[in-house]
């Protein structure tokens, strides 16, 4: 009775603990994605809208450049949104690659994992800027365009293909390296052979 009192009393708290180890990991893994989602879903408000950034990053601009921007203004300010556009989607990407690189940690190779990743990351980014721009459609100072759709889509593509490349190079050094390991090894432990024959 005392052994299985003790199995009984030691092993669910065991489980408890690792259920709370893997909410805390699960959290960790996917706060971010939910933070930058919320920020997302902020920028999708009337709130920020066209006539509600334009005179706050035209003080801005003249704080920078002067008055030399005031002719050119409309188009510039149409430049600055949409690099905010391709931006904020890109960021995203990189967001949500990290969290399905994280939950995909213990199931596929590397390769796999890492196209898994950049894919459902572009495809998360692509859902999420229709959601958004659906939404603008029904607001009085916003405009529903797939054009922004595709530019979302683009600047998570683009950020998530260097991302790749960089990965890739950096995976390259760590195994050239690893290789250069063993060489050296040998070298130095060549000469002890010999000096220990002809001792």
């Amino acid at each position: 009775m005392a052994s299985s009192s003790i199995l009984y009393g030691v092993y669910p708290r065991q489980s408890s603990a690792c259920a709370a180890v893997r909410n805390q990991a699960h959290w960790r893994i996917w706060l971010p994605v939910l933070a930058f989602s919320m920020l997302l879903a902020i920028e999708s408000t009337p709130y920020l809208g066209w006539d509600h950034t334009n005179a706050p990053l035209r003080r801005i601009a003249e704080m920078l450049c002067g008055s030399a921007v005031d002719s050119h203004w409309n188009l510039i300010h149409h430049y600055i949104r949409k690099t905010g556009h391709f931006l904020g989607y890109g960021i995203f990407s990189l967001i949500v690659f990290r969290g399905v690189w994280f939950a995909l940690r213990s199931s596929l190779s590397r390769r796999v994992r890492q196209l898994c990743a950049h894919g459902l990351a572009i495809a998360v980014c692509f859902l999420a800027a229709g959601a958004d721009e659906w939404h603008q459609s029904f607001l009085p100072n916003r405009t529903g365009q797939f054009s922004d759709v595709l530019l979302d889509t683009c600047g998570a593509v683009v950020l998530g293909v260097a991302l790749f490349l960089v990965m890739v190079a950096l995976e390259g050094l760590r195994r050239s390296k690893a290789s250069r390991r063993p060489a050296k090894c040998e070298e130095w432990s060549s000469p002890l052979p010999a000096a220990a024959s002809a001792r």
